[in-house]
Order: structure tokens, then sequence, then C-alpha cells
């Protein structure tokens, strides 16, 4: 699968009524999808604080499922602010590419 075939399936699970969950100058959909990948990614840090703490093996089917989470929300955000996944990946480059020149 690839990126455009996943944006257009995630986004046809897209069925929230937004309406009830604007704050701010922010579009609803634009706070759902951030606070969604915020969510993820403290669930994904806490499977690796579980790790740290009692000694437990990292649980990666459960990672696994978070980043597809985390994904989804991230598809979510780059559709509302009408970027693409390959913007993102691109100024990504550029900017580690400053930041570490001669890697």
């Amino acid at each position: 699968m690839d990126l455009q075939e996943y944006k257009k399936k995630a986004l046809s699970t897209d069925h929230k009524d937004y309406s009830q969950f604007h704050t701010g100058e922010s579009t609803a959909r634009l706070d759902y999808g951030t606070i969604g990948m915020a969510t993820c990614s403290a669930k994904i840090l806490n499977f690796v604080k579980k790790t740290k703490m009692n000694a437990k093996p990292l649980d990666r089917e459960a990672i696994t499922e978070e980043l597809g989470d985390l994904l989804w929300y991230m598809n979510l955000t780059i559709d509302e602010l009408g970027i693409t996944f390959e913007d993102v990946m691109k100024n990504n480059i550029e900017k580690i590419s400053k930041i570490y020149p001669t890697k």
C-alpha cells in the first residue's frame, strides 16, 4: 500500500461530528487530529516506560497498533492542513540536513 492509497482509505473512516469539538481559532478537526497524535504518542511512551519499570519485554504488537492509530491521526491532520505526506517528508529531510550537514 502506498501513502496515497492509505490516505484515501484512512480518511474514509473519518466520521466524527466535529461541531461539538471546536475551541479557539483552529478547526475542530485539526484539534481532534493533533490531540489524537499526542494521546497515541503518550501511549507508546507508556509501553516503553513499562519495559523499564517492570523489566518486561517490549509489547511490539501493541506499539504497532498505536503507531497505526498515530498514523491515522497524522493523516487527518495533514489533510486538514491541506498538505501532503510528501510535503512533510521533504520538509523533514531539509530540516535534518541543515542540522546535520555532514551526516
